[in-house]
């Protein structure tokens, strides 16, 4: 049975990078938290409208009743084909073409026979958001922290 809720095609207008966390110790005092794109695909982006948010100063925030941080803000819904282990995704990576990057901490996932949706969090939506690490020297890397 088909999901009435499921995108059509032409909805899959959103790039998105699915992208998985580490932290990594270099030297035994430094520590990396890298976010690795793993694919890179086509999303519809749907957000929950109505919740009370912030401008802070590392982007965007929304904040439920108690204030807490942990509601989903978006629902984004990808092909249930893409060939990746979905569990194992923790962030969402939005290009914009004319708007800011986005960066969304996944929260969960649903799945029918043609389409993943991933109820996320909005987390970044600022100029400054470095897009994911590819493992390529070129590309903007994360800052340290120092244990």
């Amino acid at each position: 049975m088909k999901d009435p809720g499921a995108p059509k095609l032409h909805e899959l207008i959103h790039r998105v990078a699915l992208c998985t966390q580490k932290d990594i110790v270099v030297d035994g005092s430094t520590m990396e938290l890298r976010r690795e794109s793993v694919v890179w695909t086509w999303a519809r982006v749907r957000s929950h409208y109505g919740l009370p948010s912030i401008v802070a100063r590392s982007g965007y925030t929304i904040f439920n009743a108690e204030g807490k941080n942990t509601i989903a803000t978006h629902a984004i819904s990808i092909r249930a084909g893409i060939g990746v282990d979905i569990t194992a995704m923790a962030f969402v990576y939005e290009e914009r073409r004319k708007s800011m990057p986005r960066w969304y901490k996944v929260l969960g996932f649903s799945e029918t026979d043609d389409y993943l949706t991933l109820p996320v969090r909005m987390i970044e939506k600022s100029d400054a958001a470095l897009p994911p690490v590819n493992n390529n020297p070129l590309v903007a890397q994360p800052t340290r922290v120092d244990l």
